[in-house]
């Protein structure tokens, strides 16, 4: 039967898009349908303007928040070193700080299980492999046996200390953060770390710890110096103690060593810094991670451009890029996600929590010397005395403001790849249309500003190929 040319038809719906009518505007329709009668003109069909599925942001901070906290060991003196960091002050370092810790008593021992409900505290579960006599001692002070009380303080104090600093971090969580933190570390953090072992904060933390043990290179005070009034004699006092933790530390073997982070660095992400190209470690290298977390960025803003192609020339009514773009994306994930494992391996986990420790607690150094280290008095900010304290001790040269600024390209692709990868330890890849949303309203600004800021940094262009150079990757042996 012929269509009658006069009716207007409705055009056929997308794939899985509902529909969703919108009302006509205009003057009263005269003739035609107001002489059919309400009845026939309620019946005609009216035009329609199809909308995709109502999408949503998907919510990875919450269950970021609630993988059990892992058992670590701190780092020696983590809170003294830790002592120049106010958490009041709302300046880059401070914020770096909150992005981990929290000023709070840490405990050893982690949770049983994972996930949103773990399923209890290791710590008051030692009571079934520890000897009875060792719980009672354990326990109390008193030489007297007492109930074992819940807790047993094992390892005890004479080996092991919770200094009053633990992982109870901020980072990739929303603004007003909630009142309970990220409380571990996960393979993105070795990611941060490494950018920011790339920045050079370990290496001008080396020349003013060399200065102030041996050669007096630098007028840093050893705190018994009489500053005069108004200045702070109490914070140098302060900063004077931490130099000398990290110095005691450094000849004992117990600081955070460039061998231990470029370790993590290999065995974790397949990535090597300029210092650890002159080592020449004998480890396992995951080129896995390298290889496909640099593949899922190019995946990722290929489906930027397809996304942004259908909508500008409206090919199909919804703008969607192909589902095997996502099906791609989706595949890489699942591969990318697998190379995570590693990070839990040996000491890979307390070598980053050492290292985040003390790349923090330097940057506090460097910003209580910078007018020590002959950084010009008006720069306050990290992203000015940093890179300035890179040229005068690292690179022995004037301060200079080139075009790319050392300290916020740094900072901006640790920020960025680590962010991408804490959204990945918890995104349900294999739900397409959790994806969707998730590349959609999550990760879109972090895939483009990892992009613009490893470009800026390396010259490398990673939306150009699949399989780009990659600067850090760690060559194969020839």
């Amino acid at each position: 039967m012929a269509k009658d040319p006069n009716v207007q038809q409705s055009s056929p719906s997308p794939a899985n898009a509902p529909a969703a009518p919108v009302s006509q505007s205009g003057p009263p329709q005269t003739g035609g349908q107001a002489a059919l009668g309400p009845a026939a003109a309620a019946a005609q069909p009216v035009p329609v303007q199809w909308t995709a599925a109502p999408s949503t942001p998907i919510d990875t901070a919450t269950p970021l928040r609630d993988k059990a906290r892992a058992t670590v060991v701190f780092p020696p003196c983590a809170a003294e070193l830790l002592s120049l960091i106010r958490t009041t002050d709302r300046d880059q370092i401070t914020e770096s700080f909150t992005d981990y810790f929290k000023f709070h008593r840490h405990k050893i021992l982690g949770q049983e299980g994972s996930g949103a409900n773990p399923q209890g505290e290791l710590d008051q579960k030692l009571g079934d492999e520890l000897d009875g006599e060792l719980r009672n001692c354990l326990g109390t002070r008193s030489p007297v046996a007492v109930p074992v009380p819940q807790r047993i303080a094992w390892p005890s104090d004479c080996c092991l200390c919770e200094p009053c600093v633990t992982l109870d971090g901020n980072r990739n969580q929303p603004k007003p953060p909630a009142p309970i933190g990220i409380r571990r570390l996960f393979a993105g953090d070795a990611v941060w770390l490494f950018y920011y072992e790339r920045m050079g904060i370990q290496q001008i933390l080396g020349v003013i710890l060399d200065s102030f043990a041996t050669n007096g290179r630098l007028p840093i005070s050893n705190g018994s110096l009489d500053l005069g009034l108004g200045m702070n004699i109490v914070r140098d006092d302060i900063t004077a103690v931490i130099l000398e933790l990290m110095v005691r530390q450094t000849k004992m073997g117990l600081s955070s060593s460039v061998r231990d982070r470029c370790a993590v660095f290999q065995t974790t992400l397949g990535w090597q810094s300029d210092l650890c190209r002159g080592l020449n470690l004998d480890t396992e290298v995951n080129a896995g991670f390298s290889m496909l977390f640099h593949r899922f960025i190019y995946n990722a803003l290929e489906y930027y451009r397809d996304r942004r192609l259908a909508l500008a020339i409206q090919a199909i009514s919804l703008g969607r890029p192909s589902v095997a773009t996502l099906t791609t994306i989706r595949d890489t994930i699942d591969l990318l996600k697998k190379r995570f494992e590693p990070f839990d391996y040996g000491r890979n986990y307390y070598n980053t929590l050492a290292g985040i420790v003390w790349t923090i607690s330097g940057m506090s150094v460097i910003r209580e010397l910078r007018g020590t280290l002959g950084v010009p008095t008006a720069y306050e900010r990290a992203d000015e005395f940093i890179p300035a304290a890179y040229d005068i001790l690292v690179l022995k040269r004037p301060v200079t403001r080139g075009e790319v600024n050392r300290y916020t390209v740094h900072r901006d692709c640790a920020t960025y790849g680590r962010d991408i990868l804490l959204d990945l330890e918890v995104l349900d890849h294999q739900n397409i249309q959790d994806l969707e949303n998730w590349l959609n309203f999550n990760v879109e600004q972090k895939v483009e500003g990892y992009r613009t800021a490893y470009r800026n940094l390396t010259g490398i262009d990673l939306g150009a190929s699949a399989t780009a150079a990659v600067e850090q990757q760690v060559q194969a042996p020839s």
